[in-house]
């Protein structure tokens, strides 16, 4: 007979949560070991070369990575946007822990709490995003 737990571990929405919080993680890992005084973030803009005028989105791992290490002045000055969007990763990443322990404690509430929990993402995305999105 399988126990709660068995058959929590085996939800997809538990499995795409642990999924998420482990993407979200590896940003904050790569905004940690790579560093603005270093110049040396792998991942470079492309917008100013394919589009040949910079993107709304450029800077946001130097931004990211000022604001790991709490120097959020600078963080605004490679992106503006940068703070909100690094929020909604942060503000996710915990989320996603506390929904799966929610739907460990009301598993019969699965669908609510998945529509919660999409609804306020969605808010969110719009709210963090929305500079960089219009």
């Amino acid at each position: 007979m399988k126990n709660k737990y068995d058959i929590f571990v085996k939800e997809p929405y538990h499995i795409l949560n642990i999924c998420f919080a482990g993407i979200i993680i590896m940003i904050f890992i790569y905004s940690g070991i790579f560093s603005v005084e270093k110049n040396n973030h792998p991942i470079k803009s492309a917008c100013a070369t394919v589009e040949g005028h910079p993107c709304k989105s450029e800077g946001l791992s130097r931004s990211f990575s000022e604001i790991v290490r709490f120097r959020f002045e600078s963080a605004k000055s490679f992106n503006k946007h940068g703070i909100k969007v690094f929020l909604f990763f942060l503000i996710q990443f915990f989320l996603r822990f506390f929904i799966s322990y929610i739907l460990y404690k009301k598993s019969s509430q699965l669908n609510k709490i998945i529509i919660a929990d999409s609804v306020f993402s969605i808010v969110l995305y719009i709210w963090c995003f929305w500079g960089i999105i219009t």
